[in-house]
């Protein structure tokens, strides 16, 4: 189960960083609410992990990997935020927005 839980957050990191950048080059706001709601899950399968380990009693899988865990979640975090503003400002400069 937790090694799905962590392919799972891999897999939908990258999609999440992926969509962002094409949200920059499309100019296309859909793929940034996408990109915010994977990182989202992302950061929601974080926390199922932990609750994993902590119900498992793997207390030293929890000490070894809690700044990881924590260092993982705010870099996803800023990155996906980072990107989703660039694709806004690209958006505003370029004048063309596709809300639908």
């Amino acid at each position: 189960m937790i090694t799905l839980i962590l392919l799972g957050a891999l897999v939908l990191g990258v999609l999440s960083w992926a969509l962002g950048g094409a949200a920059i080059f499309r100019w296309r706001q859909e793929l940034s609410a996408l990109s915010l709601g994977s990182c989202a899950i992302v950061l929601l399968l974080s926390c199922i992990y932990f609750c994993e380990e902590v119900q498992a009693q793997h207390w030293d899988n929890l000490t070894d990997t809690a700044d990881a865990l924590l260092f993982a979640a705010a870099v996803q975090m800023i990155v996906a935020l980072l990107l989703n503003a660039a694709a806004w400002a690209v958006a505003r400069l370029r004048g063309r927005h596709r809300y639908r």
